[in-house]
């Protein structure tokens, strides 16, 4: 696809987890605009190659928690395209728990999927950025991770465990003399199959219209939004962020 011109990256190889959907695919979309061959990876096979067929990628499944996978999608990455430039760790599931009463294995998959996933992709990306000199990650955090939420606490902590592993990342690359950006993005209420859910959980509070004013300043926001954001970081007029944590809300945690 061709590029826009602002934001070239044309030439460079972006691969994205929990691509099938949500934030995920508007940020293949977004990537592949800007001209980036994107890889999509994602549990849902058959749904990550509809997002590459459409942005005229490729497509690999994939747990992001399971480490041996993440080793066979390296070596098909390295056979495929020999280089990965952008990672954009989008993978990650919100269930609903609470301190008191917290399910352990529902705690231990929502850390395994949004915690160890990203962790996971982050060393696999640093294998090729490293010696490349240069590369930019994405890591999708929330704003679950700046407030206590007693309906979602394992989400929450994971969300904040992300971004941790993100400022840490950074600053350990930039220790070592890598031109390697590492970067943590911290979404609002995002219209995505999540939120619904989300909604559900809360249901007993109010309508869906209700929990959105609740949530929001006036509105939740759109997975194209958050890609933006994710486009501009994964490109070099970022050049200057890393470790950084960004929230994306229209103001709601303000």
């Amino acid at each position: 696809m061709m590029s826009n011109g602002w934001i070239d990256l044309n030439g460079q190889v972006a691969v994205v987890t929990g691509a099938a959907s949500g934030i995920g695919r508007a940020a293949c979309v977004a990537l592949a605009t800007a001209g980036a061959k994107v890889v999509a990876l994602d549990l849902d096979l058959q749904g990550a190659q509809a997002v590459a067929t459409a942005v005229n990628g490729a497509a690999h499944g994939l747990d992001v928690t399971n480490a041996a996978e993440w080793h066979v999608v390296a070596e098909w990455i390295q056979t495929e395209f020999g280089r990965l430039d952008i990672l954009v760790n989008s993978a990650g599931i919100a269930l609903k728990d609470t301190v008191g009463d917290v399910d352990l294995s529902n705690h231990h998959k929502t850390f395994a999927i949004n915690v160890e996933g990203t962790l996971l992709g982050m060393q696999v990306a640093l294998r090729f950025m490293r010696p490349q000199g240069k590369g930019a990650i994405i890591n999708l955090s929330s704003t679950a991770s700046l407030k206590g939420n007693p309906n979602m606490a394992s989400y929450g902590a994971s969300k904040a465990a992300v971004a941790h592993f993100t400022r840490s990342a950074a600053l350990e690359n930039v220790r070592a003399g890598h031109d390697i950006r590492i970067n943590s993005v911290h979404p609002g209420l995002i219209e995505t199959a999540m939120a619904g859910e989300f909604y559900g959980i809360l249901e007993k509070i109010g309508s869906p219209d209700a929990l959105r004013t609740m949530m929001t300043t006036g509105r939740p926001g759109r997975p194209e939004e958050v890609a933006d954001l994710i486009l501009y970081l994964a490109s070099d007029r970022a050049s200057f962020i890393s470790g950084a944590s960004i929230v994306i809300d229209r103001a709601a945690s303000a």
